[in-house]
């Protein structure tokens, strides 16, 4: 099994994202989003959601939105359920995820519940 650093965000904005280090089977990815997975491509990221999160009514996740309106600039769709953001590599499989992308997040910390 490969493993790789991630950033999950759960759709709650009472629960933490972290950035960890994940397997990336299909079995993993499909525990951390709640079900069967559906992607979405950034330029050198992408990440994974519950692919029925609208049809289950999940809680929308309006970390990820604003972390993919931050690295594109713009929002195509609403994003249900907990999401986890990986890399790409040259060949298109699973990296680590990218240090810009972590560095965007760590320096908006969108939604992230205070202590």
């Amino acid at each position: 099994m490969s493993t790789c650093q991630a950033l999950v965000i759960p759709a709650d904005q009472a629960q933490p994202a972290r950035v960890e280090t994940i397997g990336t089977d299909l079995e993993t990815l499909q525990t951390l989003v709640h079900g069967s997975i559906e992607a979405v491509s950034g330029k050198d990221w992408h990440f994974y959601l519950n692919e029925e999160g609208k049809i289950l009514a999940l809680m929308p996740n309006v970390r990820a939105a604003a972390l993919v309106w931050e690295l594109t600039g713009a929002l195509t769709d609403v994003y249900c359920g907990d999401v986890v953001f990986l890399g790409d590599d040259a060949q298109g499989e699973e990296a680590d995820l990218p240090a810009h992308v972590i560095a965007i997040w760590e320096q908006t910390r969108i939604g992230q519940p205070t202590s």
